[in-house]
């Protein structure tokens, strides 16, 4: 771990909670997690990706397979809770010298984050919140053009340091336009545009050495995981997030997103890459009218 690393590892050590709560000190910790609005999300997306393993090959595969979340947010301008599973899956390919190979892709991934508003930084339009986010990623791959090591399987998790920029961009007023000899109507709407920067801090991996090749195979007896290792304080992972999110009448919301992703696992011979850039839409739904 680097030295950029450590130090906003130890600056997430500290209770952040006090860069927020100086407005909120005479509420009790049920009264302010009623403050905060939760909602429901549901979350349709494509994921444009490619990764390599240089323990089977030193080829990319790429692909554009589906990518669905189910997710749950609670947050208001002092605080915010993310928990979410997302899944995706399809069919990656390459093709280099006139061969085509594919390979069948799953990744299975849970994200648990927690911000805290930074009052120094923080105005009417732009709130500033800092905290971490924990990310745990299984991705499982099927090649059989790679014979007896067709199957690869890793686990990835990371903790990040996280940092989140929202910008209040809404409509306050409403507005008469007119295009040609076309008139219209554009109502009150609150919309907000934000910016999420994660940073791996600490980077793991459970994998299996070069090559996938365990001795379970040989004996008839395969194991799953079998002389697979967990490695700790190796490899780097980084994302970010562009949001775009509009607030309905009925206290519901729709957020457009980008996602970027990119990691690599450790090692020399045997690292694993993979990048992903994921355009998504989800539906969030008020669940208690707040």
């Amino acid at each position: 771990m680097n030295k950029l690393s450590k130090t906003v590892f130890l600056l997430m050590l500290f209770p952040l909670g006090g860069f927020s709560q100086n407005e909120e000190v005479s509420l009790s910790k049920k009264e302010l997690r009623k403050e905060r609005p939760t909602y429901g999300g549901i979350t349709f997306g494509l994921n444009s990706s490619k990764y390599r393993d240089f323990a089977t090959s030193p080829l990319f595969y790429s692909g554009v397979p589906t990518f669905w979340v189910l997710s749950r947010h609670r947050l208001n301008y002092k605080r915010e809770t993310h928990v979410g599973i997302s899944y995706s899956s399809g069919t990656y390919t390459n093709n280099y010298n006139n061969h085509n190979a594919t390979s069948s892709v799953k990744i299975l991934s849970f994200n648990y984050s927690q911000l805290y508003q930074l009052n120094k930084f923080s105005s009417e339009k732009l709130n500033v919140k800092i905290g971490g986010l924990f990310n745990t990623t299984a991705n499982l791959r099927i090649n059989g053009s790679l014979q007896n090591n067709a199957t690869g399987i890793e686990v990835i998790p990371t903790l990040f340091g996280s940092i989140k920029f929202t910008k209040d961009i809404s409509r306050k007023d409403t507005k008469n336009k007119k295009f040609l000899f076309i008139k219209y109507e554009l109502k009150k709407r609150t919309r907000k545009l934000a910016f999420n920067m994660n940073v791996g801090l600490l980077n793991g991996s459970l994998r299996n050495g070069y090559a996938y090749t365990g001795q379970s195979g040989i004996l008839n007896k395969p194991k799953l995981f079998d002389r697979y290792e967990f490695k700790v304080f190796s490899g780097f992972r980084m994302s970010s997030a562009l949001d775009y999110t509009i607030s309905l009448k009925n206290k519901n919301k729709v957020q457009f997103s980008y996602l970027w992703d990119a990691y690599k696992t450790g090692g020399d011979l045997d690292q694993f890459n993979m990048i992903s850039h994921i355009f998504k839409i989800t539906l969030l739904f008020n669940t208690n009218n707040k």
